[in-house]
């Protein structure tokens, strides 16, 4: 079982659904989450139609702006919650176990001036379900200044924002293998922008249930992101024990500093190198406990 996260950059040309037929067929994709369709939910019924076997949910594009479907093959469970323009949000039973958890797809406002807006929709995702959670696509937004590679830099604010929304909302970044960046601007040196707007952000309860889940980018197809595989990790790999690294998000954690704080007074004896070394292993302990860490798999 795979899942699949594309933005399509636009569903209404034959060539792009017969190219998306293909492709559900032969990565054997059992659910898609397709953002920035820019077709109305009538429009997209007519497409799943075509794709045979699959059905869908949808939120209406803005005339031919935004649009987010999810789809899935008979035999996944899915329930609606809610939908708009910018998500499509589920409850799904059937995809990699019989837990029952929630599935959002997202694609965030594009111009600066709207991108509170993103921000906010999360916020307001967050209390319609008590599931482990899943928000994946299109953010229209990066994390960190090594996401972008090109063009004029990214205002920290903005990036700070999207930290800050998901720490709100209890999310982390479940991360990634393959290229780091998802978008390109199909443009020559000294011209290139790359950037990772396409992501997956999962509460813990979710990264707990399926830590062998792994999100691979693959190659772009007839658009400018790469599509995004959510899978099993091969047979025969095993998850090796990696050493602590402390976690850039956790740097917007609100409880940061209170956590590191209280673990390095843990200990109140003379501080020698062996004391060092102890308190340094408390903050370490304390900090995956408290706001955990993730590891990278790789496929």
């Amino acid at each position: 079982m795979n899942l699949l996260s594309y933005n399509c950059q636009g569903l209404g040309d034959d060539p792009t659904v017969v190219s998306l037929k293909k492709l559900l067929a032969k990565e054997h994709f059992d659910v898609a989450v397709l953002v920035e369709t820019k077709l109305s939910k009538l429009e997209m019924e007519g497409v799943v139609g075509r794709l045979r076997d699959f059905e869908g949910v949808y939120g209406d594009s803005v005339g031919r702006k935004a649009g987010v479907a999810i789809i899935w093959r008979q035999g996944v469970d899915v329930t609606f919650i809610s939908s708009s323009a910018h998500h499509v949000d589920v409850e799904i039973t059937g995809l990699f176990s019989e837990v029952r958890w929630r599935l959002t797809g997202f694609y965030g406002w594009e111009d600066n001036e709207e991108k509170h807006l993103s921000w906010q929709l999360l916020r307001d995702l967050k209390g319609l379900s008590a599931l482990p959670w899943l928000v994946i696509g299109d953010f229209n937004q990066i994390l960190y200044k090594r996401e972008k590679k090109g063009g004029a830099p990214r205002a920290q604010k903005d990036m700070d924002e999207f930290r800050h929304a998901m720490d709100d909302c209890g999310l982390m970044d479940i991360g990634f293998s393959r290229e780091t960046f998802t978008w390109w601007n199909k443009r020559s040196e000294p011209d290139d922008i790359f950037e990772r707007l396409d992501r997956g952000i999962a509460t813990p309860e979710w990264v707990d249930i399926f830590p062998a889940l792994s999100l691979v980018h693959l190659d772009k197809d007839r658009s400018d992101h790469t599509l995004s595989k959510l899978c099993r990790m091969t047979r025969g790999t095993v998850r090796k024990k990696r050493r602590f690294k402390f976690e850039d998000l956790w740097v917007s954690s609100k409880n940061c500093e209170k956590v590191i704080k209280e673990a390095w007074g843990s200990t109140t004896s003379t501080i020698g190198e062996g004391e060092v070394v102890t308190k340094i292993d408390n903050c370490a302990k304390a900090l995956i406990n408290c706001l955990g860490q993730r590891g990278i798999w790789r496929y």
